[in-house]
């Protein structure tokens, strides 16, 4: 299966990309966007979203979205939490969860990304661990109801102090963050300062939880090593089927929109139906799905306004020799937390993904953003800035890591090329 391409996407350079590489933050991100394009697309929900989150479709525009991430940053003042704290994250992919990401930087917050599947058991733990004091939630999702799930978490971990949640008939004690947004007072903006903000996610291999804290100034070099082959442009849409709740999902959503400037739209709950809506759309569309639902879109019968389709995959992975989908394919590779690698099928659709890295410095004499080496076991290790992690311990940063970051992956090669991943 093809899709429509346009002229300047043909090959897709690095040098071909347009970043915002004096920014670092996600709040600067999209500061420089409300003022470059206040009146462009920023984040959209897919369509009728109504009908399991109980919230309207939203379609924000980067001025609305930067003031609304200013007036929840003046909300999360008023809670008076420690410079640097961590603040759970727990909702579906949709306008609101970026803008969140956004404000919790610009008020100097980091944030503690939990997805929304996740059970009580596994949550409370983690909250005890590491301090947690405060949750940013939503009341519905489909058949669940976070937010009455996350109070019963408070009443057994007295530290979780602030429960607020997005969405109609919000549970008696937990904060109502709609009305609070609405009632924010007014705030004089500084960039926070001391060290730099990000967020906690979650490698969960083999049973267990690890998390890592990322630097936004990470997550945008990762974006920009994602972008190098992904070609997205500016004034593009970008369609994601996946939750922003880790590396993968937002270095190739959010993060990657903003550093192009390009408008995102968050499918929350996967629905055939809503995606076929948004297809026939005429705006160049690219598509981000998980890799298993090849097949499956393989089958749809999609739109020539779709240039392209990002499929992310997860190590450990096995790649089938032949593909459903071929040319306008970019597949994305994640190594846990620690790295993700992206490439464009090559002219007859078959998979080009390799380990092939600049390992020398940029030519301005800065480090390569990205590196990759095997040691002589096979073992992958990741170097440079999109890669670099740190751990977390009880709620605290540890050191700075390593020059060269083991994945703790081995990969399978032919000619090169990317086979499998264990």
């Amino acid at each position: 299966m093809t899709f429509a391409a346009r002229a300047e996407d043909e090959v897709l350079q690095p040098e071909s990309v347009d970043v915002q590489s004096s920014l670092s933050g996600l709040s600067a991100l999209l500061r420089g966007n409300a003022k470059a394009a206040p009146s462009e697309l920023a984040f959209s929900d897919q369509p009728e979203r109504t009908a399991w989150s109980g919230r309207g479709d939203s379609r924000w525009t980067f001025a609305v979205a930067d003031r609304t991430a200013t007036q929840l940053a003046a909300v999360f003042a008023t809670l008076r939490l420690p410079p640097g704290s961590l603040v759970a994250v727990c909702l579906p992919g949709g306008a609101e969860s970026a803008v969140v990401l956004a404000a919790l930087d610009r008020a100097g917050l980091n944030a503690f990304l939990i997805p929304a599947g996740w059970t009580r058991e596994t949550i409370a733990p983690l909250m005890e661990t590491h301090g947690i004091a405060c949750v940013i939630t939503q009341t519905r999702i489909g058949p669940l109801r976070p937010a009455e799930m996350w109070r019963e978490i408070a009443a057994r971990y007295f530290g979780l102090r602030f429960v607020l949640a997005f969405g109609p008939d919000v549970p008696d004690g937990v904060i109502d963050i709609d009305r609070m947004i609405l009632d924010a007072p007014d705030i004089q903006e500084a960039e926070p300062e001391g060290a730099d903000r990000g967020y906690v996610s979650f490698d969960t291999r083999e049973g267990e939880i690890r998390p890592a804290f990322r630097t936004w100034r990470s997550a945008c070099a990762a974006a920009d090593v994602f972008l190098a082959s992904a070609g997205y442009a500016a004034g593009d849409r970008i369609i994601t089927l996946l939750a922003q709740d880790d590396h993968r999902s937002l270095t190739t959503g959010v993060i990657a929109g903003l550093r192009v400037r390009a408008h995102v739209e968050f499918h929350g709950l996967f629905s055939s139906l809503a995606l076929r809506q948004s297809l026939a759309g005429d705006a160049p569309t690219r598509l981000v799905a998980p890799g298993w639902m090849e097949a499956d879109l393989a089958r749809l019968d999609l739109q020539p306004a779709l240039c392209g389709v990002v499929l992310v995959h997860q190590a450990p992975v096995r790649f089938k020799a032949s593909a459903p989908l071929t040319h306008g394919v970019v597949d994305a590779l994640a190594f846990g937390e620690v790295a993700l690698l992206a490439k464009a099928r090559d002219a007859r659709g078959r998979f080009a993904l390799s380990l092939d890295a600049d390992t020398a410095d940029a030519a301005d004499g800065s480090p390569s953003l990205m590196r990759v080496r095997r040691d002589s076991n096979g073992e992958i290790y990741f170097g440079g800035p999109a890669s670099e992690i740190f751990p977390l311990d009880r709620g605290m940063i540890g050191e700075p890591p390593p020059d060269w970051r083991a994945s703790s992956f081995c990969a399978d090669l032919f000619a090169g090329i990317v086979i499998g991943v264990s």
